[in-house]
């Protein structure tokens, strides 16, 4: 059998057509995607229809702009493709309303048009049109345009959906270390108030065997040299008389020494009496020691039950670690020290929440904050941050103002949580 060379020609063109739509459609299932058909022309859609309805698109068809927005209102379609002269709202407009509403923004629209001139193109990419195809159609293009549209409207998608699972899992990932973060604060907090307290208990232990055994000790001492010096009377040696007053003299300086110790440790009263007597107290001491005076105001406590022994204790600690600060380095003249009970705005609940306010001022020759609070090396920063770890202990804030020949003020706020008063509040109600 003769073939000619015609019939071989249009048979591989035929091959090569099938071939080329066979990779045009590969990795794509044409029936998960919806087409709509905008053109006001019945032959074009007839062809249009024929043609992409072999391939299982799901098609929808408008005569006018209007239409085609009032179609995709509800069930956005998967690409458009738009004809530019339409009646009444043309596709240019048509294409400026679809990118304007959200709904519709990232559908491909692709124009069809028989306007060749550039300016036209350039307008209709200007809109927001991806591509277009020119009338009289070409079959194998437009699917080739469709084709490709859909795939990069798919890539960009998934773009969009791995980007927001990126954000959603950094968010995640950056609330688990937040929380993680906030667990090993909680918990250095716990041991730092443990280890506080271990150091307090110590100082307590200390600071009664100094005062009760070690005092007792040497009062004895004390009353059996002035019982021996009172026997020997008059008869004895100068010389005994002398080493005896000079062993009472070492035996009184050296409980004074103990005592001092014992109260420094600490004071007893912090535990009998509270905070505001122990600073008054302590105040008075720490002015007639240093020769500097220290006005010295409290109010609002009459209203309240004792404060927690942690509260008051790491209180008494940052007043101390202040005023020893303040003789050690400021050469103050003279120092105010206020402490008082306020209330702030809670910003969750807009509720007034109490809190103890502590404002410690000097007229001494100031400091650098920021060269001071940021040193790593010396002992200049170490009582600050001490201060700071005991204020962060009890949920505080507190708040340096100080330069260079302008004094140093230091003003202190602990919230009043309920658990900081009810333990001693119950034993008061308990004891009427």
């Amino acid at each position: 059998m003769k073939v000619t060379s015609d019939a071989v020609r249009q048979d591989n063109e035929q091959e090569e057509g099938e071939q080329e739509e066979g990779e045009l459609t590969t990795n794509l299932n044409f029936a998960e995607y919806s087409i709509l058909l905008v053109d006001d022309t019945p032959n074009n859609l007839d062809v249009l229809v024929d043609f992409l309805q072999e391939y299982g698109f799901e098609l929808r068809i408008a005569r006018s702009g209007e239409s085609a927005l009032q179609r995709v209102r509800y069930n956005a379609p998967s690409l458009i493709l738009l004809d530019v002269l339409l009646p009444g709202m043309d596709g240019f407009e048509t294409c400026l309303q679809l990118k304007a509403d959200p709904a519709t923004h990232d559908v491909p629209i692709i124009f069809m048009t028989s306007l060749a001139n550039a300016e036209d193109k350039v307008n209709g990419f200007e809109v927001g049109a991806v591509d277009y195809v020119t009338k009289p159609l070409q079959q194998t293009e437009v699917l080739a345009r469709i084709t490709a549209h859909l795939r990069q409207s798919n890539f960009t998608q998934n773009l969009q959906e791995q980007n927001r699972q990126l954000v959603k899992s950094h968010q995640v990932e950056k609330e688990r270390l937040l929380l993680a973060v906030a667990q090993q604060r909680d918990q250095l907090r716990t041991l730092a108030a443990k280890l506080t307290d271990v150091q307090e208990s110590e100082r307590r232990r200390i600071s009664r065997e100094l005062h009760d055994e070690m005092g007792q000790a040497l009062t004895a001492i004390r009353m059996n040299l002035t019982s021996i010096e009172q026997e020997l009377g008059a008869d004895s040696s100068s010389g005994i008389a002398e080493r005896l007053n000079e062993a009472g003299q070492l035996a009184d300086e050296t409980l004074e020494q103990i005592r001092e110790l014992s109260l420094d440790l600490r004071p007893s009263m912090l535990d009998d009496l509270g905070l505001v007597p122990t600073l008054r107290w302590y105040t008075g001491r720490f002015a007639n020691r240093m020769n500097i005076p220290v006005e010295f105001q409290a109010t609002g406590f009459d209203q309240l039950h004792r404060l927690s022994p942690f509260v008051e204790t790491a209180l008494y600690r940052i007043v101390q670690e202040i005023l020893t600060n303040i003789a050690r380095h400021s050469k103050a003249t003279h120092v105010e020290l206020q402490l008082f009970i306020s209330s702030q705005t809670e910003s969750t609940t807009g509720r007034q929440a109490p809190e103890i306010v502590a404002v410690v001022k000097d007229n001494g020759r100031g400091f650098d904050q920021e060269l001071v609070l940021n040193r790593v090396n010396g002992t200049s920063g170490v009582g600050l941050l001490g201060m700071r770890e005991r204020v962060m202990l009890l949920d505080g804030t507190w708040q340096i103002d100080s330069a260079p020949g302008a004094g140093t003020q230091i003003q202190i706020r602990i919230p009043l949580h309920p658990e900081a008063t009810s333990e001693l509040a119950t034993k008061s109600e308990r004891a009427q």
